[in-house]
């Protein structure tokens, strides 16, 4: 059975609040994200060198850190192809430039939720996220349709470390320059394969048209 929602049915929608100061960071804290700091993690960015807020900061600040699975995007930029849209996988503060959507996941899961947004296309303002439509499955439903995309997503993810890998071999094996040439191209045709794989799917899922 599915279901129609709007999101800010299924979810909490936050607005960034925080002007960053340098005063409040810290090496020990909770990391906060910026927009410019939301476009660094998506190039495999490491979410533990970001700057990090120290407790001292809920003295001065009425608001709260989200919590993990928060799925968070940049307010401007939203109807690029390649917006910027982010899993958290701990609690972080957000900057007055990001947006957080929590997930009820009793309703929703945030994987589900987390592809279904990078499908979506989206207005430029992101006020709109309230008003979003979405038809939602049983929970049983969204996690084996998570388990495929996430899968995929995880081999796609690992694409570039491997091709730089593989690519390199030449150098080792001079006589085997050929065959590793070719493995490389059935490689890059792979991934090619795989990333339309990843689009078809989310079409098919979230257009209601997977049988």
């Amino acid at each position: 059975m599915v279901k129609r929602y709007r999101l800010d049915e299924v979810a909490i929608i936050k607005e960034g609040e925080i002007v960053p100061w340098e005063k409040y960071f810290t090496n020990v804290g909770v990391p906060l994200i910026t927009a410019e700091d939301l476009k660094k993690l998506m190039l495999n960015g490491d979410i533990e060198q970001l700057p990090k807020v120290n407790i001292t900061f809920k003295k001065h600040f009425e608001c709260a850190p989200v919590p993990a699975k928060t799925i968070i995007l940049t307010k401007a930029n939203l109807k690029d192809k390649n917006k910027y849209i982010y899993q958290c996988e701990t609690e972080i503060w957000i900057a007055n430039d990001i947006v957080a959507i929590i997930p009820n996941e009793t309703i929703i899961l945030s994987d589900y939720l987390f592809h279904f947004l990078r499908w979506h296309e989206m207005n430029n303002e992101w006020h709109h996220l309230y008003h979003i439509p979405i038809d939602i499955p049983m929970i049983d439903i969204q996690y084996k349709m998570v388990r495929i995309l996430n899968t995929i997503q995880l081999l796609l993810k690992n694409k570039e470390p491997l091709l730089t890998v593989v690519e390199g071999l030449p150098q080792h094996f001079d006589n085997f320059s050929l065959q590793i040439e070719n493995h490389s191209k059935s490689l890059h045709h792979g991934f090619h394969q795989a990333q339309n794989l990843y689009d078809d799917m989310l079409h098919k899922i979230f257009k209601g048209e997977l049988k």
